[in-house]
Formats: structure tokens, C-alpha cells, sequence
């Protein structure tokens, strides 16, 4: 039976001049308590049309996200939490910042699907096992595997397995809530049995990217399926099958044990891997004329040592584009070779940095510890005077005094530091990266 829009309910009335409205969703920034923290009084919480009480959202995410929308007038100051109570922002889990963008895509006339979110508790399994950040593997930006039921999404016409992309049961909760008309469009593996395997739709690192799109490509084909009242998962299916098996870009990080392509002869210090080659080289070939440069291109097996991509940021994307344009190698070379000596500079810089940091820490750690003993022994001398019946002279501090100010010192010095590597770290990003 064709899918059905369920009506929506009624706006809820707001000022035009007292909340300038946006037709496009706002940037969403990074919060900045996406940890859980304590002392903080000034956290909201969705109060209308209807309260979500256990929903809390940070002051920067508000003016970020909601203020200056239609739905900034839903939101307002939640009660004052306990000194000890730890909270964290819930707007910062990746799940609802994409309810968000639905709703506000959808034009949904409240906040509603945000609570539904987060409400979702887990099944037996768990949740996703790329949310657990106590796994080594998740804080590397990788994906764990696990013992648990798993889905696939299932093509309608033929009845099998798209295996390319496997889901947890508690991403395809999920789904579910966020797009209600494409429920049952994942089937459990091996009739529900459970499996050692990763889930590919919600990855941190990296790979979060990826997976953006692919929820980005549910959504289209949910708008699509709630206008025409009918439900096609081909595009869907189609992006899962080209991208599923690639490996994300490790965006300047090593990638080991993948194909990558390179101009060995003409420019040998280029390489890109294999999702930046299908994103920005592959379209190339269909250009007519086709560039020249694409001619001395090759494609090479993994390669002990590893690489790092060259294409991976819109910097070294221009370059390459100037390049296919003009066909000037020389110059696309040079450019690089530049951004790579710059890299092995500042890499040097921060290297030497970080060690300087970590001598001053250790010296600072000593002066404390020596402070310490210089206090304690004070007391013991002054205790000693109490105890022999004379009258005590003031206690002596100079030696504790001259400890904590060579302790302040060096606690000073690496702050200095660790400006200084965050100004060199600002410069590559700004100018280089």
C-alpha cells in the first residue's frame, strides 16, 4: 500500500520580527560539552509545544542552532541542576543533530522528533558499537567488531542482502524513528543469528563523513517516498553498493594495506587514495577533451610503508584541478613538494614542542613535590619548638616559597609552549593543510 503523509500538526504562533526565520537548516558547530561536566547553571531545554525534561542543550548549540529559527522560541532556561550532577549536551550526539536537519528539511512544525531520539533505549545488544568510547578501537576513529544481530538493507525486488553495508540493531532504531515510511528496509543476517561483524552506518573518525551521506541519501529517498506515496530504495542501494566497499580517506593520516594512484613518473611525491580518486579524478574522464595529466595516472597495489593522501582537503583539491586544467606539472609539483616540506618542518617543530612541554611538566611536577617536603619539614621544625617547651620562632617558608615559584615558572613556561604549538597548528591549517 502507497506510503501516506501523516498530517502535521498545527504551527505554533510566533513573532516574525521578535525571531528573524531561515529558510536553510543553520551550521551545526562543535559543542563544546559534549562531555559530561558539572557546574554549569545555564543549560535549556525544549519546553513547548510540549516539555522533553531530560533533554538538555548547552548554551553555544542554542545560538548556534536554534536561536534565529522557527524553533528558538521553543526552547527556554531548564531548571537549575545539582551541584554534583554531571550532564552532557544532547545535542551533540550525532543521531539528533541529523533528526534536527530532517525536521527543520521537513519543515515539522516543533521539536518533537528530537525527544523521540533520544529517547531510544537499546535492545539486548547494546548500543551501536562505535559509541562506545572506552573501545581503543572507537577512540582511534574505528569501527569494533562485535557478537550481535546485524542487518543488511534489503532489495525490495530481489529479496537478497545488499551486503556491502552492515547496521547495528540500535542504528536501525534509528532509522526507523527518524524516517517512519522506510521502516522494514533493513532484514537481519543469517535469519537473526548472531555474528562477529562492524556496523557501517554511524562511525566516528574518518569515516562519519560516509556516513553522513548515506543517511543524507535515506533521507532523499524518504522525501521522495512521502511525495509520490511510493517507495523506491534503488538510489539508496545503488550508493551503498558503489561506496560501501571503499575505504574512507584518512583525510593526512597513514593508510596502509590500500590501492592508491600516483603520477610516478611525473610528479612520484603524489599519491590519492581510492575514495578521493573515484570523488575527484574518475568524473575527469568523462570531460572531453579528457586532461592530459590523466594519461601518466596509475593505479598501484598497497604498498609497504603506506602513503598519505594527496587530495583529501580542498587546498590540495585546487591544486590538482589547476593542474588537470592546465596541464602544468611542473607547477602542481612544486606546490606540492612546498606543502610537504612545510609538513616535515612544522611535524619537527611540534615534535621538539611537545617534548620541551613535557620536560617543564616533569620539572614543574618536582619543584610541587619538593615544595611539599620543604613545607612539611617547616611544620615538623616548628612542631619540634612547640613541643621543647621554648618559644617558637615564625615558621621559616622561604625554601617552600623558592619551590613553588620555580614550580609557577615552569608551569608558566609550558603554557607558552603549548600557545606557541597551537598558533603552529592554526598556521597549517590556515595556510597549508
Amino acid at each position: 500500500m502507497p506510503l501516506v503523509r501523516p498530517p502535521p500538526l498545527p504551527p505554533r504562533p510566533y513573532s516574525e520580527s521578535a525571531t528573524p526565520q531561515t529558510k536553510q537548516p543553520p551550521a551545526l558547530g562543535l559543542c563544546k560539552r559534549s562531555n559530561f561536566t558539572q557546574g554549569h547553571n545555564d543549560w535549556l531545554q525544549i519546553k513547548s509545544p510540549r516539555a522533553i525534561p531530560n533533554f538538555d542543550i548547552c548554551p553555544d548549540c542554542y545560538n548556534t542552532s536554534f536561536r534565529n529559527t522557527r524553533y528558538g522560541s521553543f526552547i527556554s532556561a531548564g531548571p537549575a541542576k545539582p551541584a554534583k550532577m554531571s550532564v552532557v549536551c544532547d545535542f551533540s550526539f550525532l543521531w539528533v543533530r541529523l533528526a534536527y536537519m530532517w525536521l527543520f528539511q521537513m519543515g515539522q512544525p516543533d521539536l518533537s522528533l528530537l525527544g523521540e531520539i533520544s529517547s531510544i533505549d537499546p535492545d539486548r545488544d547494546g548500543i551501536c558499537p562505535n559509541f562506545n568510547m572506552e573501545d581503543p578501537v572507537v577512540k582511534n576513529g574505528g569501527r569494533p567488531e562485535v557478537i550481535r544481530t546485524w542487518y543488511c538493507l534489503q532489495d525490495p525486488k530481489t529479496g537478497s542482502l545488499i551486503e556491502e553495508m552492515t547496521a547495528c540493531s540500535f542504528c536501525v532504531a534509528h532509522i526507523n524513528v527518524l524516517f517512519p515510511c522506510l521502516k522494514r528496509i533493513f532484514a537481519p543476517i543469517a535469519n537473526g543469528q548472531r555474528l562477529l561483524a562492524t556496523c557501517d552506518l554511524m562511525t566516528q573518525g574518518n569515516g562519519q563523513q560516509r556516513c553522513i551521506e548515506i543517511v543524507d541519501q535515506m533521507a532523499a529517498v524518504a522525501q521522495s517516498t512521502l511525495e509520490t506515496k511510493t517507495r523506491d530504495i534503488t538510489p539508496l542501494i545503488d550508493f551503498v553498493k558503489k561506496w560501501g566497499p571503499i575505504p574512507a580517506c584518512q583525510q593526512g593520516t597513514l593508510v596502509s594495506g590500500q590501492k592508491q594512484y600516483s603520477f610516478p613518473s611525473a610528479v612520484p611525491e603524489f599519491t590519492a587514495c581510492e575514495e578521493c580518486y573515484l570523488r575527484h579524478i574518475e568524473p575527469l574522464y568523462s570531460q572531453s577533451p579528457q586532461p592530459a595529466i590523466l594519461a601518466q595516472l596509475e593505479e598501484q597495489e598497497a604498498k609497504s610503508g603506506g602513503f598519505l593522501c594527496d587530495l583529501f582537503s580542498p587546498r590540495l583539491q585546487s591544486y590538482f584541478t589547476d593542474a588537470s586544467r592546465t596541464n602544468d606539472i611542473s607547477t602542481f609539483r612544486q606546490k606540492l613538494m612546498a606543502r610537504n616540506n612545510k609538513m616535515q618542518e612544522i611535524e619537527i617543530q611540534l615534535r621538539r614542542m611537545k617534548q620541551e612541554i613535557q620536560q617543564l611538566k616533569a620539572q614543574e611536577r618536582m619543584h610541587r613535590n619538593q615544595m611539599i617536603v620543604a613545607q612539611s619539614q617547616a611544620r615538623i621544625r616548628s612542631t619540634q619548638w612547640a613541643v621543647s617547651g621554648w618559644s617558637a620562632p615564625p615558621i621559616d617558608w622561604g625554601i617552600t616559597n623558592v619551590e613553588m615559584a620555580k614550580a609557577n615558572e615552569k608551569a608558566m613556561q609550558a603554557a607558552i609552549l603549548q600557545d606557541s604549538m597551537t598558533d603552529l597548528e592554526n598556521e597549517w591549517i590556515r595556510y597549508w593543510k
